[in-house]
This record gives C-alpha cells, structure tokens and sequence, in this order.
C-alpha cells in the first residue's frame, strides 16, 4: 500500500470510530489522565494556573470535538473528575510509600526579623511497622544568645483516626544535652521526642515558644509510615476529593458552562426574533397591489384630487382641463 492509501485507510477507519460511544469514552479518559496530572501540578508555585486549565480543558476538548449538548457536559465532568480524582490519589499514594527518608521541615522565619528558628525537624525511622518506637528531632536557633531551658520546644503529631477524626496533640521534646547539642541555643540547639505509634496515618510539625507570647512552627508534613497502602489510598482519595482544588475546579467549571449556555440561548433568541421579523416583512410586500393602489379618502369618503393649478383670481383650485374657474368664471387663456 502506499501512503495516501494508508492515510486514507486511517481516516476512513477514524470517521467510523468517531461516531461510536467507544470515541467519546476514549477522550474522557484521556482528559481524566490530564486531569489527575494536573492535580499533582497544584503543588507547584503554577497553582492558580492549573486549577483553571482543569476545568478548561474538560470544556473545551469535548466542544471542539462537537459536543454542543449541555446534559452530555455535565455528565463529561462527572466522568472526567472521577477518574482523575482516583487516578490523583493513586499517584500521591505511590509517591509517599516511595519515598524512603522523611524531608525536614523548617519555619520560613528570618532571624533578622524573629527571635528563633526551627530547621532539621525529621522523624527516624520513617517507615516502620505499627508498634515501633519513632524519635523525633529538631534543632532550635536564636537571634540572641540563650540556654535551651528558656524555651519550650513541642512536637504537634496528629492521628487521622476516620474521614473526620483527627487527633492533635502536643509532646514536649527534650534538650538533647550538652555532649550532642550546643548548649547556646544561639549556635543551634536539639530537641528530641520519642513516641510509640500504632497502624494509623500521621502526620507531625514542630513549635517553639520563648514564653513572652512569641511562637514559631515547622511543618507540618506526612509520617512516619506504619499504616498500610490501601488505608493512604482511601485517606488521599477522601483529601483529593473534596480538596479546595477540586471544589474551586468544579465550580469554574460551571461558571463556563453557564456562559456558553447562557451565550447560545441569547443567540438563538435573536435568530428567532429576526426571522419572525422578516417573515412579517415579506407578508407586508406580498398583500394586494390592488389595495395599495386605492387612492387616499377625504373625511367625506371621495377619494382626493391631485391640485396643481390655483386660479389667480380667486385662488380656488381648478384642473388642467379647466377653461374658466369652477368659483369665480374667470377665463383661463391658453
């Protein structure tokens, strides 16, 4: 074969695929794919931007393949979020059981501008079995020089117990001691905590106080890692689901489809409306020459003479045909 008969082999082939339901789920899934990626693409200082390319691709794709059916859009959204918030969930799970060391946390202070800082917040191990005892650490600095027993260090674990059961305590954590920290908590000063958990998803950040009413936070940030991969499956496929992203998505979503509902509706109104009007038209040019052609009634009912003479006698109106005035019988000469 050669390749126009290839290519139009193919298009042949597309057009018929085209008109079947199989094209039309094809795209959506497809769309679902985008979608759930650009979930994942929220998390990026671009989050604004992606959040509206959500909802506008799941429009625009549909419409440009002609979809012009506001039930089938509708139904296009259901189908496109579902299958990207799971596919979303999906890949933040994979992400996290991947992930084999736990990334410090730290308080975005400036010391120049607050009195302490929190960086290296970690816990170790970070994944273990339920059961484990888990030590958690962070090192402490200060704009001014200080002992560590001036400051109160506490880790903040959080335990999601249900779909809206979650747990939050604080745990003091301890000087490490002068050996293995400076004991100037301006140089940099440990604090560490150990705690037993049990299978349940966690999550951790890091506070300090100096007790004159000033505190600082680090984190906060999943882990550590004992509850199995199925329970975070069903904890991200909750988060994602009714997540700030998907409600704001969803409700821009709308937004357009009401405009391009709103846009067609007021053109077909403005079809019909011209149509009605030239239809009236051609009704007014298509009634009886004969009737159009009477000639004008005085109030008594005579149909009015065309005046184009006046008689400079008496100024009474006289005809063409006139010899003399009709009123005064003056004599008209040639």
């Amino acid at each position: 074969m050669t390749r126009e008969e290839v290519l139009v082999s193919l298009r042949t082939w597309f057009q018929k695929f085209r008109a079947t339901v199989w094209f039309r789920i094809t795209y959506l899934v497809l769309l679902g794919v985008i979608v759930a990626e650009l979930y994942i693409l929220t998390l990026s200082p671009l989050a604004c931007l992606v959040i509206l390319l959500m909802p506008v691709s799941t429009f625009v794709v549909p419409y440009w393949l002609g979809e012009r059916k506001l039930r089938r859009f509708a139904e296009n959204l259901v189908v496109v979020f579902l299958i990207a918030i799971v596919l979303a969930a999906a890949m933040s799970t994979g992400a996290l059981l991947a992930q084999k060391e736990p990334i410090p946390v730290q308080s975005f202070t400036d010391l120049s501008t607050s009195p302490m800082a929190l960086t290296n917040g970690t816990v170790s191990p970070y994944r273990a079995p339920p059961g484990t005892s888990f030590l958690f650490q962070v090192k402490l600095t200060t704009a001014a020089s200080n002992t560590p027993s001036n400051y109160s260090v506490f880790l903040n674990l959080t335990v999601v117990r249900g779909i809206n059961d979650f747990d939050r305590r604080p745990f003091p954590m301890t000087y490490l001691g002068a050996n293995a920290s400076s004991n100037n908590t301006k140089t940099g000063s440990w604090f560490v905590v150990n705690q037993t958990l049990g299978d349940s998803i966690y999550g951790y950040a890091f506070s300090v106080t100096d007790h004159r009413s000033n505190w600082t936070y680090a984190g906060p940030d999943l882990g550590p890692v004992t509850a199995s991969g199925w329970t975070f499956y069903g904890f991200f496929l909750y988060v994602t689901a009714l997540s700030q992203v998907t409600i704001l998505a969803v409700v821009t979503y709308f937004a357009i489809l009401f405009l391009w509902w709103y846009t067609a509706r007021q053109r077909e109104a403005r079809t019909k409306a011209l149509a009605r009007s030239a239809e009236k038209a051609k009704e007014t040019s298509t009634e009886d020459p004969k009737e159009s052609a009477k000639p004008p009634l005085t109030f008594g009912g005579k149909a009015a003479k065309a005046t184009a003479f006046t008689c400079t006698n008496c100024g009474a109106d006289v005809e063409e045909t006139d010899a003399k005035c009709p009123k005064c019988g003056a004599v008209f000469e040639d």
